[in-house]
């Protein structure tokens, strides 16, 4: 097992992205932190069916409040003896408005969950690797909205791209004591927040396969296991020379540019 008795953190454990991750790094072997404003009991549960031996500590707190993050932070260290890894997943989708007409208090929120909360994670996780001494993997979930720019967008994209900038700045700041520092860039993933924006392609058959077909040059949406996949080789030794990294998980997307083309 990749991840055996790695003791590793998930925020935004509930759904999509960051259940699927707690699932897999569960079956590798890692004790876990689930982290989530949302009830965790679904993901706990789904854990101990497929891992009945998992040890799992179920936290409510909001990343984007500091104090919270800390003594969640703390509270792993005191229930496990150390951290090893963590997956920064917990983010919000966009306001859906143009620069000029967003709503700066909803500008703001999308910035202040997805980065702030992002900052704060990687702030007090630094801490408890470094306490313990051990060598540890923090991997962040940029988007390709970290890479590239979506119309309509502002606030999920500039937040994004910030969250990579904050990954290299962990990188550099951290390599020489062990710790590394990742970021994912999921595309278009199937989770429950994608089908909530995108509801009305999800009403209509036909809108929902033209989407699948045309989002990228493989021609289908991406499962939050391949994220999952990706997040578990990260958070373990088999890329133990890997760190400072922006990797696509989107069939393509980045490299095609794929929204401006018309794949059908």
């Amino acid at each position: 097992m990749l991840l055996k008795d790695r003791v590793g953190v998930v925020t935004g454990a509930s759904s999509g992205m960051g259940r699927a991750s707690a699932l897999r790094f569960a079956k590798e072997g890692a004790l876990l932190t689930l982290i989530d404003v949302a009830d965790l009991s679904v993901t706990k549960n789904e854990i101990l069916d497929a891992v009945p031996t998992a040890e799992v500590l179920c936290l409510a707190a909001d990343i984007a409040d500091e104090g919270a993050v800390e003594d969640a932070m703390e509270q792993t260290a005191l229930a496990f003896g150390r951290l090893d890894f963590a997956f920064n997943n917990a983010g919000v989708m966009m306001t859906r408005s143009k620069v000029g007409d967003v709503d700066s208090a909803s500008w703001e929120r999308v910035v202040r969950i997805n980065l702030f909360g992002s900052f704060y994670c990687a702030k007090h996780e630094i801490r408890q690797m470094l306490k313990a001494g051990t060598h540890g993997s923090i991997i962040f979930n940029a988007s390709v909205g970290g890479l590239i720019g979506t119309p309509s967008a502002s606030d999920y994209v500039c937040s994004k791209h910030a969250i990579i900038g904050l990954m290299k700045s962990v990188m550099c700041d951290y390599a020489d004591a062990g710790i590394r520092a990742n970021a994912i860039c999921p595309g278009q993933i199937e989770t429950p927040m994608w089908e909530n924006v995108n509801s009305s392609a999800m009403a209509d058959p036909d809108a929902y396969a033209r989407l699948n077909r045309t989002q990228n040059p493989m021609r289908r949406l991406g499962l939050p296991e391949e994220v999952a996949a990706l997040a578990a080789f990260l958070a373990s030794d088999e890329s133990s020379h890997i760190t400072g990294t922006a990797i696509p998980v989107d069939g393509g997307h980045v490299a095609t540019n794929a929204s401006y083309f018309d794949w059908s």
